[in-house]
């Protein structure tokens, strides 16, 4: 299943994969610059609307958090594969390794660009929408700053848009329900006011490529993916599919 400008299973999106870096990066200035004039008009249009009108966004932006996703894919990777090392035997042992590896990626491929992400905006410390009024929409305090000069790029918007990616190299038939859910995500991050539509943007762009790296990553070790004869990269569960006693 092809999806031409993400496809999970080719090696990078935005078809990188056939030497466009340039236009990619052409591309992604001319809209990162066509996002910035925005920045001022719908910073003060969000200001500007009823209460009522943002109020669900507040709660659809805690799906941008990473704590729910980070915690329990560590703690399952750590758990199972202490049991398929120290417990478990055969059948059961090849399961807690295929869980703790499926984990751990889970983890990995979230928690690395979230990290890149929380470097980037502590050392840019570009001001977020909170201070609109006195600082506009480009002022900086670089390195040593609070939360409120840690605006691009958005970390909750990388968070959710690796999230769906670490997803969808698993199951690519929920693309368009993940994408939506990440856009949402990443939409009210501009919605409750902490994030310019130039903070989204980047976010996305760091949040696929990020979870790209990663699993690009583990398919060069050979681990959890293989690349087919097609050239598609796909999940490689080492999973039992029948009872070992009957063979």
């Amino acid at each position: 299943m092809s999806y031409a400008f993400l496809d999970p299973q080719c090696r990078w999106p935005f078809s990188l994969d056939e030497g466009n870096i340039w236009r990619f990066l052409s591309l992604s200035v001319v809209i990162l610059v066509a996002l910035g004039m925005l920045d001022t008009p719908v910073t003060l249009w969000v200001a500007g609307l009823p209460e009522a009108v943002r109020a669900p966004f507040y709660y659809i932006t805690r799906a941008g958090k990473s704590d729910w996703n980070l915690l329990p894919t560590l703690l399952v990777a750590i758990g199972a594969g202490i049991a398929a090392r120290f417990w478990m035997q055969g059948d059961a042992q090849i399961k807690a390794r295929t869980i703790a590896s499926v984990s751990f990626f889970l983890f990995a491929g979230v928690a690395v660009p979230g990290i890149v992400a929380n470097l980037v905006k502590r050392g840019l410390g570009r001001s977020r929408p909170v201070n609109f009024e006195e600082n506009g929409i480009f002022s900086f305090d670089p390195v040593l700053n609070d939360w409120t000069f840690q605006s691009f790029p958005s970390g909750d918007t990388t968070t959710i848009f690796a999230f769906a990616m670490v997803v969808l190299f698993f199951f690519p038939r929920l693309f368009w329900w993940m994408l939506f859910g990440a856009a949402l995500v990443g939409l009210s991050r501009i919605m409750v006011g902490v994030h310019f539509p130039t903070d989204v943007f980047g976010g996305i762009l760091l949040g696929v490529l990020g979870a790209y790296w990663v699993r690009n990553f583990c398919l060069k070790q050979g681990w959890l993916f293989h690349q087919n004869s097609r050239g598609k990269i796909m999940p490689n569960f080492d999973w039992p599919t029948g009872d070992s006693r009957s063979s």
